[in-house]
């Protein structure tokens, strides 16, 4: 039995707790950022999915990264649901629907609780498929054509394997990083059966409310392929997963209900899963799962920030007698019991015994818990005095908000390169015509969502918006790199296309404007936006690359990205980042001649060694936005005359690319070398040019422009 406590030991304790888990950044203003950083990219990712033609592919963020209930110890990895809405998923002969690829759900008599067969039902009739199509149709014994849950890691491995690069697998989840979980769905078409009692059982509280269990229903459920654990036909099962509604349900939750979460999934990593020592695991999504419960059975007034200590104590009591029980009931389809496959009786038993020590102790273990110095943090707040220096509050909020801007800014630049891929195998004209009809087809578009997902409607017309603006860059630098090859007056509608996108970022498509300013021949004019780009690029703004040279998750950024404000949701802080300029070879008029060998760096069996990243963007001229403003500033003050400004940016380009690195501003350095090897050239010494294109060789053998650079100085000079 647990010893007596004063009646304000666990109000105190709660204050303290409380006080602990918002260093590490469990604040209403972080959980918003973590949630607004995770729902934009989802936005995003299903807006340039439509327009490079896979508009049935809808992709969700789940887990604590999108909750934000996570803290920087914990190393959470993001998960991702990737919908094929192109599959009709039936529950019955009614749904089949002609032409579409349709699968009916059958509950087979050795499926579980929350688990069904997808048999191949024909697209012409709505009958029974009755022969193999592909490697992933399967016959039972009964003749029935079943459709395996193995293709998605098949088809994951063979890619992983062809292009050298690692495989990770984790259940129904398949990636080439540790960081990412990638599961592939169907969704269903209507509520499968099993959820139908969670909306119509008794309840002594108010949550959730009405009005949420509707939107729930809206939401539906996927079917995910992951067998049951225990079943000899695993490969041929699909299990049902409410991910949605269970986001939606977290999405309800206010920050106390958040900090208790989060300190359970604290108790289950550093203590409870430790004491087990890896006989059995309790997991983040029991630890969710009685927070739902909890939620529903305690009043209002339990939810106070004096009172979280004894909500954590609840929440362990129902994982407890869960233990005693042996089944622990999903939140929404309580048949299924959550040990399956994760606690035996043994461990069970375990598990009860750590539970005992954490409530009789009254959570005295959490002293003892290391993750982000949790325990010393609370200890300190209890004794008042440092026990040992530990990271401020400041700093660790820093990281966060710096990691996120950081990795939503680069997600954001990657998906922008794919849109342009969509474009680059077409001529000048045809490149034109393709932007033009895009950007009138999404500014008419609206992203349908479902149920509660329609207040993310706000995010969704912000990314169409950026993602509009970024094609008029591309379809300003085209159309006015056609005028110059042709000679043609480069008219207002252009640069009203150029001025449109202007703020896409702090550089780049000025850059890009002053680029073709300086093709042109209207040199005050390109000094003019170089001069304002050069202001706008203080020492707080940090460099953006999207072509996988830039890893998102390092949270090594400038200050700038780690400041954070009430009411702040401009995740990408598109005043504060350059990302790099890319010219298509379609735009080759507007770029300065010297990165036309940009576009050709592969030499020989060059483009046999790029990864597949690589070749997406190597046939363009892609280039950091400091350097390039201090290359084209050399070019502009050259051509004007201005000796003393042309040589102030020949010392600022040489400065850029030895600190680039340090400060995180140049990840394009061999073709930032190979401006300034240039500049080297225009000043007349050849040879120490030609000495630094040999060290760029020596250094980057395949695909470097700076192999063209050594042939045209030897061979032609």
């Amino acid at each position: 039995m647990a010893g007596y406590v004063p009646v304000w030991f666990h109000s105190v304790m709660s204050l303290w707790l409380i006080a602990a888990l918002e260093d590490l950044g469990v604040t209403e203003l972080i959980l918003g950022r973590r949630r607004h950083t995770f729902l934009q990219e989802e936005s995003e990712y299903t807006l340039t999915d439509q327009i490079c033609g896979t508009p049935q592919c809808v992709c969700y963020h789940f887990g604590s990264m999108t909750e934000g209930t996570t803290t920087p110890g914990m190393g959470s990895d993001i998960d991702t649901l990737v919908c094929n809405d192109s599959v009709n998923i039936m529950s019955g002969r009614p749904d089949w629907i002609r032409g579409k690829e349709n699968l009916l759900m059958v509950k087979h008599a050795t499926c579980s609780p929350q688990h069904y067969r997808l048999q191949e039902i024909r697209p012409d009739l709505p009958l029974p498929l009755n022969f193999l199509v592909n490697a992933f149709c399967v016959r039972d014994v009964d003749g029935i054509i079943y459709r395996s849950n193995r293709a998605a890691g098949t088809i994951s491995r063979l890619f992983a394997a062809e292009h050298n690069m690692p495989y990770l697998n984790a259940g129904p989840s398949h990636s080439i990083s540790e960081m990412y979980d990638v599961v592939d769905a169907y969704r269903c078409g209507t509520l499968p059966v099993e959820c139908e009692s969670w909306f119509t059982r008794p309840r002594n509280g108010i949550w959730p409310t009405q009005d949420m269990l509707h939107t729930a229903r809206e939401l539906g459920c996927f079917l995910i392929p992951d067998g049951h654990c225990n079943s000899e036909y695993s490969s041929l099962e699909w299990r049902v997963s409410p991910s949605l509604i269970e986001r939606h349900l977290m999405f309800s939750m206010h920050l106390i209900r958040m900090q208790c979460y989060v300190t359970l999934k604290l108790l289950k990593k550093d203590i409870i899963n430790q004491y087990l020592n890896g006989d059995g695991k309790l997991t983040s999504f029991h630890c969710k799962t009685a927070l739902f419960y909890a939620r529903e059975q305690l009043v209002s007034e339990m939810w106070t920030a004096n009172r979280l200590f004894d909500c954590i104590l609840y929440c362990l009591n129902l994982i407890r007698d869960w233990t005693i029980s042996g089944h622990f009931p999903h939140y929404i389809m309580d048949e299924v019991n959550l040990f399956d496959g994760k606690l035996n009786i043994e461990q069970r038993a375990r598990l009860h015994t750590v539970l005992d020590i954490i409530m009789d102790t009254h959570l005295m273990p959490l002293a003892f818990v290391q993750t982000d110095d949790l325990g010393v943090r609370l200890l300190n707040n209890v004794y008042t005095v440092a026990i040992r220096d530990m990271k401020p509050r400041r700093a660790i909020h820093q990281e966060i908000t710096g990691f996120l801007s950081k990795y939503g800014n680069v997600f954001h630049a990657i998906r922008m390169r794919l849109i342009l891929k969509e474009a680059a195998d077409n001529t000048p004209d045809e490149i034109c015509l393709f932007l033009h009809s895009l950007i009138t087809a999404m500014t008419q578009h609206q992203q349908h969502r479902h149920g509660s997902e329609h207040a993310l409607s706000r995010i969704d017309g912000v990314n169409r918006d950026y993602i509009i603006r970024y094609l008029q860059q591309q379809l300003a630098s085209t159309a006015a790199s056609i005028c110059l090859q042709h000679g043609i007056h480069i008219g207002n509608i252009i640069l009203s296309w150029y001025s449109a996108a202007i703020d896409t970022d702090v550089a780049s498509t000025r850059l890009k404007l002053a680029s073709m300013l300086y093709c042109k021949g209207d040199l005050q004019m390109a000094a003019d936006v170089l001069g304002d780009v050069e202001r706008r690029y203080d020492n707080t703004v940090q460099a953006i690359c999207g072509c996988n040279r830039m890893d998102p998750l390092v949270t090594k950024s400038r200050k700038v990205l780690t400041e954070l404000h009430e009411g702040d949701t401009d995740v990408l802080m598109t005043n504060r980042v350059a990302y790099c300029v890319r010219f298509l070879r379609q735009e080759v008029f507007c770029a300065p001649p010297i990165l036309h060998f940009e576009m050709v760096r592969g030499v020989g069996d060059d483009i046999q060694h790029r990864d597949p990243n690589e070749r997406v963007w190597m046939n363009w001229a892609v280039v950091d936005a400091q350097p390039f403003l201090h290359y084209l500033q050399y070019l502009t003050f050259r051509g004007l005359g201005l000796r003393h400004r042309q040589l102030q940016a020949y010392n600022a380009l040489g400065t850029s690319i030895v600190n680039g690195d340090e400060q995180h501003q140049v990840f394009h350095f061999e073709t930032a070398t190979n401006l300034f090897a240039h500049c080297i050239e225009m000043e007349g010494r050849i040879d120490e040019a030609l000495r630094i294109y040999l060290a760029l060789q020596a250094d980057k053998p395949r695909n470097n422009a700076a192999n063209l650079h050594i042939r045209r100085l030897t061979i032609y000079n």
